[in-house]
């Protein structure tokens, strides 16, 4: 387990990184509270910043398995399914909301979003991170022959299972922040990368690529202010 954990910070700490620069960029002073919504479990260890820097209380919310993990770490871990549950909180009750790398394992986005909404006080802050559709690696699959959205195809269609295990559904910064529209004013867009365990010439070839057109980035943020 803690192997695979260290893989998974190191996959994605380049995203982290960006996460914690976009914190400081739109919250100039710490606020009272914060969600953390899939980070229950608190797995890319970024909570201890977040109570540091930039709040009192870091609330987290997952499904089971990591919110025993997320409350020995200090975060105030509850579990729900964020897909089909209502968000276990009062109305306005955050100052900031942090929605990453979850959205793309929804079957009902419209119904997180309208709860994140609900939950986030006026002028609140909010964190949208998702791997992006437009990624050169789902461009390079299509041109393989391959489909980039099989997991949707496979989990939706052929075995109508209730959870997504797998990230199976792939939006583009636009197709976001048009889900935020009825609730959020977007301030902030930026592009990010992973990192992979791939040769160096395949990791020299990502980079280039990035360089010349930040629009083929492994993922995306888009941060919001809740009207």
């Amino acid at each position: 387990m803690d192997e695979t954990r260290d893989a998974y910070r190191r996959f994605h700490a380049r995203r982290h990184r960006i996460l914690l620069e976009l914190l400081a960029a739109h919250m100039a002073e710490k606020v009272e509270r914060c969600l953390d919504i899939g980070g229950g479990g608190d797995v890319g260890d970024l909570g201890a910043t977040i109570l540091d820097r930039f709040a009192e209380e870091l609330h987290g919310l997952d499904l089971e398995g990591d919110v025993e993990l997320g409350r020995r770490k200090g975060v105030l871990a509850k579990a729900c399914d964020v897909d089909t549950e209502s968000l276990p909180y009062e109305d306005a009750f955050f100052d900031a909301v942090l929605f990453a790398s979850v959205i793309e394992h929804l079957y009902n986005p419209r119904h997180a979003l309208t709860e994140i909404a609900r939950v986030t006080k006026s002028g609140g802050l909010l964190v949208v991170e998702a791997p992006s559709a437009l990624a050169l690696g789902r461009r390079l699959d299509a041109l393989a022959g391959r489909n980039p959205f099989q997991w949707f195809n496979r989990y939706n269609a052929i075995e109508g299972k209730v959870r997504m295990e797998h990230c199976s559904v792939f939006y583009t910064p636009e197709e976001v922040e048009a889900l935020l529209a009825p609730d959020f004013e977007v301030v902030e867009r930026r592009f990010g990368m992973h990192n992979p365990p791939v040769n160096p010439m395949k990791k020299l070839l990502r980079e280039a690529a990035f360089r010349l057109n930040q629009r083929l980035a492994d993922c995306f943020f888009v941060v919001a202010r809740r009207r």
